[in-house]
């Protein structure tokens, strides 16, 4: 089987939380037939191509910013001219950012071959390839991207003129990401959340998976007083959890635990981020070569995330490692956790400051938790349940009419 597979960056766990979902994909359809990936990548994250090499018998990888349009905002006041001029068209501003004229000529003639499979990654690029088979074509929505536009407007700045345009953006993009899911010949999203929203009868459940460490540390090694929070630091979603931890819930919690401290890991932290770190309460790593250390050495890993999509990795690698987890509802919404038996949950600053301080000092209650979470990664969460429902979508399309 021919098998082309579209990514908007490099599938390489060394990428983020989506670059692992594409990867794990990319090895689940390379056991299904040759996989030909096509991805426009930056030069700085030229070298996670090779990640995804092994598993393709042919990688084509255009430079994406040579792809940018001049149309695309430098500064605030040409940011709402923009905006003023996609009013006037039905379509979502995210399909102004990129020329992919030419991108979609690869896609047409690549090497002459006809593929028997077309898996697409992002909503969103599939507006640059209108010419596409749809009855040959998988959608991975990894996000409901309206979904996670409505949640960030109740963190940003309300007034006027932006509420408006807002809005008329998260409609366009709704209409979009809606109908996509009627053409497509099968969609793919991360919960059952995201499938009820959706509704289609070609919508099929894809939740994300983690590897398990190979050995776990004994119980018990870890510092009760460390909390962690880790993932791509210039994610909007990452960037409002880390400042809204640090600022409103942390000194709640070192007002009775002077000892707690939290350690922010991951790569590209920004200038906001990288302002936290004050080397007593607060440690800002950047990227690290390998994460484990981390979980291994924190009692707590958090998720205190306000807004966003998909399934939190964060939460699964945590899991995984059998930690306790603290996490809003929206961080953990998606997987199949039950309050108090998975993780702890809660959404207010007061509320979440008092379930981490509660699981400082039970060491039972964080050691019944982390094994809860690793059944859990076990059992619903693991590489081979991610590669048998990939092959099974795979195997569901090619035999139909």
């Amino acid at each position: 089987m021919k098998i082309l597979f579209i990514s908007w960056f490099p599938p390489s766990p060394r990428f983020s939380g989506s670059g692992l979902r594409t990867f794990n994909t990319l090895r689940a359809l390379a056991s299904c037939g040759q996989v030909t990936l096509l991805a426009p990548v930056q030069e700085r994250h030229r070298p996670l191509l090779e990640d995804c090499e092994p598993w393709c018998k042919e990688v084509v990888a255009p430079d994406i910013l040579s792809l940018r349009t001049s149309l695309w905002p430098i500064d605030q006041r040409t940011r709402w001219d923009k905006y003023w001029d996609t009013i006037r068209t039905l379509e979502p501003v995210a399909l102004r950012y990129y020329d992919f004229s030419e991108f979609s000529r690869m896609v047409r003639g690549l090497n002459g071959d006809t593929p028997d499979l077309i898996w697409v990654y992002s909503s969103w690029l599939t507006g640059y390839l209108p010419h596409l088979d749809w009855q040959r074509v998988v959608v991975d929505f990894d996000v409901l991207f309206f979904r996670a536009m409505r949640r960030a407007m109740r963190h940003t700045p309300w007034y006027g003129s932006k509420v408006l345009l807002e809005n008329i953006e998260i409609w366009k993009q709704e209409r979009f990401d809606r109908g996509l899911g009627k053409r497509a010949a099968q969609v793919l999203v991360c919960s059952e959340e995201d499938r009820r929203t959706l509704g289609y009868d070609n919508v099929r459940v894809l939740p994300n998976c983690v590897d398990l460490p190979p050995r776990l540390p004994f119980e018990g090694v870890d510092d009760p007083h460390r909390l962690l929070f880790i993932g791509k630091m210039d994610y909007e979603p990452n960037i409002d959890a880390a400042l809204y931890f640090c600022k409103s819930i942390l000194p709640h919690i070192r007002n009775v635990e002077p000892r707690a401290h939290v350690y922010i890991v991951g790569r590209e932290p920004t200038e906001e981020i990288r302002a936290l770190h004050t080397g007593t309460d607060v440690f800002v790593t950047g990227a690290v070569p390998e994460a484990t250390p981390y979980f291994n050495a924190a009692g707590i890993v958090i998720a205190p995330i306000r807004f966003g999509g998909g399934t939190r990795i964060k939460i699964l690698e945590a899991f995984a490692h059998r930690k306790a987890v603290v996490s809003t509802t929206i961080g953990c919404e998606g997987l199949a956790v039950e309050q108090g038996v998975h993780l702890s949950r809660a959404d207010t600053p007061r509320e979440f400051a008092a379930e981490c301080l509660a699981l400082m000092t039970d060491a039972s209650m964080r050691r019944a938790l982390g094994r809860a979470g690793r059944e859990l990664v076990e059992s619903q969460y693991s590489q081979d349940v991610f590669q048998r429902t990939v092959r099974r979508c795979v195997s569901d399309l090619v035999s139909s009419p």
